[in-house]
């Protein structure tokens, strides 16, 4: 099955990757300020793009390792991520942390995918700005 891997290095420590990763008001700063999350296992967060004419997502929170790793599991979004998994690893380097990225359990690569891709492109931009920077792009996806 195809899958989405990217990566990148920040100078943030990993407890701060896994807060901007966790916590509502951080996400904000880099994805989008319409949303509902909680950093618990088993909470369903919600994510809304309606002002910038796209829909909203839902992902299970289904693993939180402090400063290690976390886990979602898509519940409502595109047709085409129906039971997708999207996984952030957080490994310690000298330099702040390596985050890898992935989203997979596609079932063919098609325009939905290549849609995917790119939008997860803008967004992990974003994080990686707001942690190296202070200042995200949260916003609309560029590819709808």
């Amino acid at each position: 099955m195809p899958s989405i891997i990217k990566e990148f290095t920040t100078q943030a420590r990993p407890e701060r990757v896994f807060n901007a990763l966790t916590q509502q008001e951080e996400i904000a700063q880099w994805w989008t300020d319409d949303l509902s999350v909680k950093p618990e296992v088993g909470f369903v967060t919600e994510f809304h793009f309606q002002k910038w004419g796209a829909g909203s997502l839902r992902f299970e929170i289904t693993e939180l390792q402090d400063a290690e790793s976390v886990s979602w599991i898509s519940k409502i979004g595109p047709p085409a991520w129906s039971g997708t998994s999207v996984t952030w690893q957080l490994i310690p380097v000298q330099e702040g942390t390596h985050l890898v990225f992935t989203h997979e359990g596609f079932h063919q690569i098609n325009e939905s995918y290549e849609s995917t891709r790119k939008n997860w492109d803008y967004f992990l931009r974003s994080l990686k700005s707001y942690l190296d920077t202070g200042k995200g792009t949260p916003g609309g996806p560029p590819y709808k």
